[in-house]
């Protein structure tokens, strides 16, 4: 019993560890693998497109941390729609209420600077927005005329996921247009989106690739009661066999 009671606990707590990601595809030659590649100095990233994706269910709100704010950096716009394209943050209370922080007339190293104070009022480059987040946390969209894509997989239509994003390993040194050499550290995040709905796109995932700092993912809560679980069954076991 304490055996098969271990192997649940381990397996729940896998697979929140595990689940899905969106599949990203280098057939067009210039996808979102080829894109990290080409910006890693040496041209190789160790981070693997599809294998080390943050969890789709880690990956759809944010959260500022530190006492300073945020900093996003516009690092590649592979798309045909990049003129009409626009990036952004939404409240996570409500996906209508949201802040722009790239326009289509943006271009590659274009910097802004995001804060949220204690009251949740939305700053850009110091400037106050006018909004007020009901949350701390975040998502972030990506949208053009008629078309919003957000990060929470479920507000999109069919619930597809239209975002890939990766954690800094300290390993690889980006050279990036507007930022030179940095080391890409575990603080740092690339974001890239894709910006036709997946089921129908090329899957290159490179259509708008933004560089944040100063953020952490925050897990979606019933990821985190699944977890919570899959621990209580662990302790049980190992109290049951002591």
């Amino acid at each position: 019993m304490n055996r098969k009671l271990l192997a649940a606990a381990i397996a729940l707590t896998a697979w929140t560890g595990s689940a899905s990601a969106i599949v990203v595809s280098d057939s067009t030659g210039n996808g979102l693998q080829t894109v990290l590649d080409n910006a890693t100095v040496g041209g190789d990233s160790t981070i693997d497109v599809n294998d080390d994706q943050i969890n789709d269910s880690f990956d759809s709100y944010w959260e500022i941390v530190g006492g300073g704010g945020s900093t996003t950096t516009l690092v590649f716009e592979l798309a045909g729609k990049r003129d009409s394209n626009t990036f952004g943050i939404y409240d996570k209370t409500d996906s209508s209420n949201y802040v722009e922080l790239f326009a289509g007339s943006d271009s590659a190293s274009a910097q802004k600077t995001l804060t949220i104070d204690g009251s949740r009022a939305v700053f850009v480059d110091g400037v106050d927005q006018s909004i007020t987040l009901g949350s701390s946390q975040f998502g972030f969209y990506l949208a053009r005329p008629g078309v919003e894509f957000y990060s929470d997989s479920s507000l999109n239509g069919g619930g597809t996921d239209q975002m890939a994003a990766y954690q800094g390993n300290n390993v690889d040194t980006l050279d990036l247009a507007g930022l030179g050499e940095i080391l890409w550290t575990d603080d740092k995040y690339i974001i890239a989106w894709e910006d036709l709905p997946y089921n129908s796109s090329d899957k290159d995932v490179n259509d708008l690739v933004v560089l944040v700092d100063g953020v952490v993912n925050v897990p979606e809560p019933g990821t985190l009661a699944l977890l919570g679980l899959g621990l209580a069954g662990l302790g049980a076991a190992r109290r049951r066999k002591a």
